[in-house]
């Protein structure tokens, strides 16, 4: 299915192809290059953005450095607070790599929301995981020591690896820059953490990856940090 139509979005497949063209007629479809950015935290305006193709990421400004707060695959939205609230921004967002995005009106979309029940559901689905994802990395930087944080973002980012059920791998991992600004701390702390974690044996640094040697083993040790 062509990505130049809501249609290939998730939370309108339900939606009946006439319905979908009419959705489709009022957006503004945005072609975003790698490291453009698409809106800012500062931007007054309350439309609603959903992701088509490509990879989307959120930042919060700050003095010292961008706090990276997540990534956004083909299938995600956002922009839905500002819609629902009428507030301002919180975050900024950038295109990854070359994106495109489908931007609709605030009043369509808080229409739309309200007769079409998939969305509606997406909208409260993804609220719901916001603020786990949210309470989780407050607790995190509140509770936890800057290897903890570091060893937790790297079994988030991972994914099990299908030839050895211990091993869990990180494909185009972040730099140690992006890695610091994902957990609040300086380049210089996470590159210490990572060479400690590779001297231990607990990861394995390969060309476009990162190897938990063994993910168990990692996940337990940052259990009993947790528990303590």
């Amino acid at each position: 299915m062509s990505p130049n139509t809501l249609a290939a979005h998730p939370c309108f497949k339900t939606l009946d192809p006439e319905s979908c063209r009419i959705l489709d007629r009022h957006c503004i479809w945005l072609r975003t290059s790698a490291g453009a950015w698409v809106v800012g935290q500062t931007a007054d305006d309350r439309d609603v953005y959903f992701v088509m193709t490509g990879r989307l990421r959120a930042v919060l400004h700050g003095v010292r450095q961008d706090l990276i707060f997540n990534d956004m695959e083909a299938g995600s939205f956002f922009g839905d607070l500002a819609a629902l609230d009428g507030g301002p921004r919180s975050l900024s967002v950038f295109a990854v790599n070359d994106s495109l995005v489908a931007k609709m009106p605030c009043a369509v979309f808080v229409e739309t929301v309200f007769t079409h029940r998939p969305l509606g559901e997406a909208v409260v689905a993804a609220l719901v995981a916001r603020n786990r994802a949210m309470t989780r990395r407050v607790g995190e930087l509140g509770a936890l020591d800057v290897r903890s944080r570091v060893h937790a973002e790297l079994l988030r980012l991972a994914r099990p690896d299908r030839e050895d059920p211990r091993r869990a791998i990180i494909h185009s991992p972040p730099n140690q820059s992006e890695l610091a600004s994902r957990i609040n701390t300086r380049r210089e702390t996470v590159s210490r953490e990572i060479n400690a974690m590779e001297r231990e044996g607990l990861i394995e640094r390969r060309r476009g990856a990162i190897v938990i040697t063994d993910a168990l083993r990692l996940s337990a040790r940052l259990e009993a940090v947790v528990t303590a």
